[in-house]
Protein backbone atom coordinates (compact mmCIF):
# COMPACT_ATOMS: atom_id res chain seq x y z
CA UNK A 1 0.00 0.00 0.00
CA UNK A 2 1.47 3.31 -0.93
CA UNK A 3 2.25 5.90 1.81
CA UNK A 4 -0.04 8.58 0.03
CA UNK A 5 -3.03 6.29 -0.09
CA UNK A 6 -2.59 5.13 3.33
CA UNK A 7 -2.57 8.37 4.87
CA UNK A 8 -6.08 9.05 2.78
CA UNK A 9 -7.51 5.53 4.74
CA UNK A 10 -7.91 8.06 7.94
CA UNK A 11 -7.96 6.36 11.34
CA UNK A 12 -9.38 3.31 9.34
CA UNK A 13 -6.19 2.29 7.46
CA UNK A 14 -4.53 0.83 10.68
CA UNK A 15 -7.34 -1.91 11.49
CA UNK A 16 -7.26 -2.36 7.31
CA UNK A 17 -3.59 -2.75 7.33
CA UNK A 18 -4.22 -5.02 10.14
CA UNK A 19 -6.05 -7.53 8.45
CA UNK A 20 -4.42 -7.39 5.43
CA UNK A 21 -1.31 -8.76 7.14
CA UNK A 22 -2.97 -11.42 8.97
CA UNK A 23 -5.03 -12.90 5.76
CA UNK A 24 -1.99 -12.51 3.64
CA UNK A 25 -0.12 -14.49 6.78
CA UNK A 26 -2.76 -16.83 7.00
CA UNK A 27 -3.08 -17.98 3.48
CA UNK A 28 0.70 -18.07 3.26
CA UNK A 29 0.30 -20.47 6.23
CA UNK A 30 -2.07 -22.68 4.76
CA UNK A 31 -0.53 -22.52 0.91
CA UNK A 32 2.36 -24.16 2.39
CA UNK A 33 0.05 -27.10 4.36
CA UNK A 34 -1.79 -27.26 1.38
CA UNK A 35 2.30 -28.02 -0.26
CA UNK A 36 3.34 -30.24 2.50
CA UNK A 37 -0.10 -32.19 2.91
CA UNK A 38 -0.11 -32.97 -0.90
CA UNK A 39 3.37 -34.45 -0.50
CA UNK A 40 2.38 -36.83 2.39
CA UNK A 41 -0.85 -37.79 0.04
CA UNK A 42 -2.30 -40.94 1.54
CA UNK A 43 -0.49 -40.86 5.00
CA UNK A 44 -3.56 -39.70 6.78
CA UNK A 45 -5.40 -42.86 5.50
CA UNK A 46 -2.19 -44.94 6.16
CA UNK A 47 -2.08 -44.26 10.42
CA UNK A 48 -5.89 -43.86 10.85
CA UNK A 49 -6.05 -47.24 8.69
CA UNK A 50 -3.28 -48.97 10.95
CA UNK A 51 -5.39 -47.84 14.11
CA UNK A 52 -8.53 -49.56 12.39
CA UNK A 53 -6.60 -52.84 11.67
CA UNK A 54 -5.57 -52.75 15.37
CA UNK A 55 -9.28 -53.30 16.23
CA UNK A 56 -10.69 -55.29 13.39
CA UNK A 57 -11.72 -57.77 15.64
CA UNK A 58 -14.02 -55.25 17.46
CA UNK A 59 -17.69 -54.87 17.02
CA UNK A 60 -18.25 -52.43 13.85
CA UNK A 61 -19.93 -49.55 16.10
CA UNK A 62 -16.89 -49.58 18.40
CA UNK A 63 -14.47 -49.23 14.90
CA UNK A 64 -17.22 -46.35 13.65
CA UNK A 65 -16.16 -44.55 16.82
CA UNK A 66 -12.39 -44.56 16.48
CA UNK A 67 -12.73 -43.42 12.87
CA UNK A 68 -14.77 -40.65 14.18
CA UNK A 69 -12.61 -39.78 16.64
CA UNK A 70 -9.33 -39.84 14.77
CA UNK A 71 -10.88 -38.14 11.78
CA UNK A 72 -11.74 -35.54 14.47
CA UNK A 73 -8.10 -35.39 15.43
CA UNK A 74 -6.82 -35.12 12.26
CA UNK A 75 -8.84 -32.61 11.17
CA UNK A 76 -7.50 -29.88 13.39
CA UNK A 77 -4.41 -29.01 10.96
CA UNK A 78 -7.14 -28.46 8.39
CA UNK A 79 -8.77 -26.49 10.31
CA UNK A 80 -6.58 -24.06 11.32
CA UNK A 81 -6.93 -20.39 10.32
CA UNK A 82 -9.90 -20.87 8.89
CA UNK A 83 -12.51 -18.72 11.48
CA UNK A 84 -9.52 -16.24 11.78
CA UNK A 85 -9.60 -15.90 7.68
CA UNK A 86 -13.55 -15.58 7.88
CA UNK A 87 -13.80 -13.24 10.71
CA UNK A 88 -10.97 -10.84 8.52
CA UNK A 89 -13.64 -11.40 5.22
CA UNK A 90 -16.03 -10.34 7.46
CA UNK A 91 -14.49 -7.36 8.89
CA UNK A 92 -12.78 -6.07 6.46
CA UNK A 93 -15.50 -4.26 4.65
CA UNK A 94 -17.12 -3.57 8.01
CA UNK A 95 -13.71 -1.82 8.41
CA UNK A 96 -13.98 0.02 5.42
CA UNK A 97 -17.34 1.32 5.70
CA UNK A 98 -16.82 2.69 8.97
CA UNK A 99 -13.95 4.47 6.89
CA UNK A 100 -16.65 5.40 4.06
CA UNK A 101 -18.71 7.05 7.01
CA UNK A 102 -16.10 9.05 8.76
CA UNK A 103 -14.77 10.22 5.50
CA UNK A 104 -17.75 11.59 4.19
CA UNK A 105 -18.87 12.98 7.47
CA UNK A 106 -14.85 14.76 7.47
CA UNK A 107 -15.89 15.94 3.94
CA UNK A 108 -19.41 17.36 5.03
CA UNK A 109 -17.95 19.13 8.46
CA UNK A 110 -14.85 20.57 5.82
CA UNK A 111 -17.57 21.67 3.14
CA UNK A 112 -20.03 23.25 6.33
CA UNK A 113 -16.67 25.41 7.81
CA UNK A 114 -15.65 26.62 4.57
CA UNK A 115 -16.31 30.37 3.84
CA UNK A 116 -15.49 30.10 0.23
CA UNK A 117 -18.14 28.79 -2.64
CA UNK A 118 -18.32 24.93 -2.34
CA UNK A 119 -16.77 23.51 -5.96
CA UNK A 120 -17.69 19.84 -7.12
CA UNK A 121 -14.11 19.45 -6.97
CA UNK A 122 -14.72 19.48 -2.84
CA UNK A 123 -17.37 17.26 -2.92
CA UNK A 124 -15.62 14.85 -5.01
CA UNK A 125 -12.27 14.46 -3.66
CA UNK A 126 -13.98 14.00 -0.03
CA UNK A 127 -16.25 11.66 -1.55
CA UNK A 128 -13.16 9.83 -3.68
CA UNK A 129 -10.96 9.51 -0.20
CA UNK A 130 -14.33 7.97 2.09
CA UNK A 131 -14.94 5.60 -0.97
CA UNK A 132 -11.53 4.52 -0.92
CA UNK A 133 -11.82 2.56 2.44
CA UNK A 134 -14.38 0.39 1.14
CA UNK A 135 -12.30 -0.50 -1.64
CA UNK A 136 -9.76 -1.62 0.33
CA UNK A 137 -11.86 -3.30 2.38
CA UNK A 138 -13.53 -5.66 -0.22
CA UNK A 139 -9.64 -6.17 -1.72
CA UNK A 140 -9.22 -7.75 1.29
CA UNK A 141 -12.29 -9.72 2.28
CA UNK A 142 -12.51 -10.93 -1.26
CA UNK A 143 -9.20 -13.34 -1.14
CA UNK A 144 -10.15 -14.25 2.18
CA UNK A 145 -13.55 -15.47 1.11
CA UNK A 146 -12.28 -17.21 -1.77
CA UNK A 147 -9.60 -18.82 0.28
CA UNK A 148 -11.72 -19.89 3.12
CA UNK A 149 -14.10 -21.07 0.69
CA UNK A 150 -11.59 -23.24 -1.07
CA UNK A 151 -9.74 -24.50 2.19
CA UNK A 152 -12.87 -25.99 3.71
CA UNK A 153 -13.64 -27.57 0.12
CA UNK A 154 -10.34 -29.23 -0.08
CA UNK A 155 -10.51 -30.07 3.60
CA UNK A 156 -13.65 -32.10 3.04
CA UNK A 157 -12.66 -34.15 0.02
CA UNK A 158 -9.61 -34.91 1.53
CA UNK A 159 -11.00 -35.94 4.85
CA UNK A 160 -14.37 -37.29 3.04
CA UNK A 161 -12.17 -39.72 0.62
CA UNK A 162 -10.20 -40.78 3.91
CA UNK A 163 -13.81 -41.65 5.30
CA UNK A 164 -15.04 -43.67 2.64
CA UNK A 165 -11.86 -45.91 2.31
CA UNK A 166 -11.85 -46.47 5.68
CA UNK A 167 -15.46 -47.20 5.52
CA UNK A 168 -15.08 -49.43 2.91
CA UNK A 169 -11.98 -51.06 4.77
CA UNK A 170 -14.59 -51.91 8.42
CA UNK A 171 -16.95 -53.30 5.70
CA UNK A 172 -14.26 -55.82 4.60
CA UNK A 173 -13.34 -56.73 8.00
CA UNK A 174 -17.17 -57.53 8.82
CA UNK A 175 -16.84 -59.55 5.46
CA UNK A 176 -14.12 -61.37 6.55
CA UNK A 177 -15.33 -61.81 9.89
CA UNK A 178 -18.01 -63.69 8.12
CA UNK A 179 -16.70 -65.95 5.94
CA UNK A 180 -15.00 -67.32 8.47
CA UNK A 181 -17.43 -68.07 10.20
CA UNK A 182 -19.86 -69.62 7.73
CA UNK A 183 -21.89 -66.59 8.06
CA UNK A 184 -22.63 -67.32 11.79
CA UNK A 185 -24.20 -64.73 13.84
CA UNK A 186 -24.71 -62.02 10.62
CA UNK A 187 -28.02 -60.64 12.16
CA UNK A 188 -25.83 -60.04 15.47
CA UNK A 189 -24.73 -56.54 15.70
CA UNK A 190 -22.46 -56.88 18.42
CA UNK A 191 -19.83 -60.03 18.09
CA UNK A 192 -17.59 -61.12 20.52
CA UNK A 193 -13.85 -60.60 19.50
CA UNK A 194 -12.30 -63.94 17.99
Amino acid sequence: MLPETFYKLGIMGWPLLGCSILATMIILERVAFILTTSFNNGQLLKDISAILWSHKHQPRNLRDEIVTLELGKARAPYDRGLVMLRLIAALAPLCGLLGTILGIIEAFRVIAVTTNPVTPNMIADGLWEALLTTAIGLMIALPAVIVSSFLTAWRNKVLGSTLSSLNAQSINFDLEYFENNNLENIRSPNRVAS
